[in-house]
């Protein structure tokens, strides 16, 4: 399985900001006191021999959930956290259907202002990325 490590996720914020727009910032844009170290938790997948996210429907979610909701670059964090979802998955052999993009942006705003607790939101996430692909 192919993961998103925090060197791409840098990367995927840059472009996201540079063909989107942006505000710029030098750098790495990471906001200050923020760190990318929820991606190791992701990666690795398991405490004490337990599953954290039990497909690859749940890391994608993961992503997304995480960097949208700790806002951790200056800007362009929910873009960022949907790009990193549909990247892993794209990478790892997932198809999806043409998305609509009133809904998606729906969708992600909900996230962004919606709960905060993971166990409740990701699994809701992984559903609607499960729903937009084809296998």
């Amino acid at each position: 399985m192919k993961y998103v490590n925090k060197h791409m996720l840098i990367v995927i914020n840059r472009l996201v900001t540079i063909y989107s727009g942006g505000s710029g910032f030098p750098g790495n844009n990471i906001r200050s006191g923020q760190s990318l170290s929820f991606v190791d938790r992701i990666y690795t997948n398991t405490v004490f021999g337990k599953s954290i996210y039990p497909d690859i429907y749940h890391r994608a979610a993961a992503y997304m959930f995480y960097i949208i909701k700790n806002h951790v670059f200056n800007d362009g964090n929910k873009r960022t956290g949907l790009a990193a979802a549909i990247t892993f998955l794209k990478w790892n052999d997932i198809v999806f259907v043409p998305f609509d993009e009133n809904k998606v942006f729906d969708f992600v705003i909900d996230v962004s202002t919606g709960e905060n607790d993971p166990d409740t939101v990701i699994p809701q996430i992984a559903d609607w990325l499960k729903e937009m692909s084809i296998y």
